[in-house]
């Protein structure tokens, strides 16, 4: 399901219609990587555990993904869902829940079921500075 090309697809899409390289790879004397190497230095930047545009793009991913089955059972599958009562806050929400209405601030009752979303890009991939794939 998930692919090289699913993350490529995602890369150029991105690329082309709204972020700037450095906000999808690191930047590094030898051209733009999704990883720092391994035994390569990051060259003064820091490391972050997940970049939001990719969280962001794998939760969508995800929803398309279970939105059938959700439906299968009368259910939404819906991105971002918050319910202070169940602590689902606007700070840590659910990446993705199956509710019975479509909407982001939930009550307890409507939750049938939370996934959290630990996607991201699978291969490392490395672009010349003109990042061309």
């Amino acid at each position: 399901m998930w692919t090289n090309d699913t993350e490529i697809s995602f890369f150029k899409s991105a690329l082309k219609e709204f972020a700037a390289p450095e906000q999808l790879f690191y930047h590094l004397s030898k051209g733009y990587f999704a990883y720092v190497p391994k035994g390569s230095c990051a060259e003064g930047q820091t490391l972050q555990s997940r970049n939001s545009l990719i969280g962001n793009f794998t939760e969508k991913w995800a929803k398309d993904l279970f939105t059938p089955i959700a439906e299968k059972h009368g259910l939404f599958a819906v991105n971002g869902v918050e319910c202070e009562e169940i602590g689902l806050t606007n700070k840590s929400d659910a990446d993705l829940a199956f509710c019975t209405v479509n909407k982001r601030l939930q009550k307890p009752e409507h939750i049938k079921l939370v996934f959290e979303i630990k996607m991201s890009v699978v291969s490392n991939y490395c672009c010349a500075q003109h990042i061309n794939f």
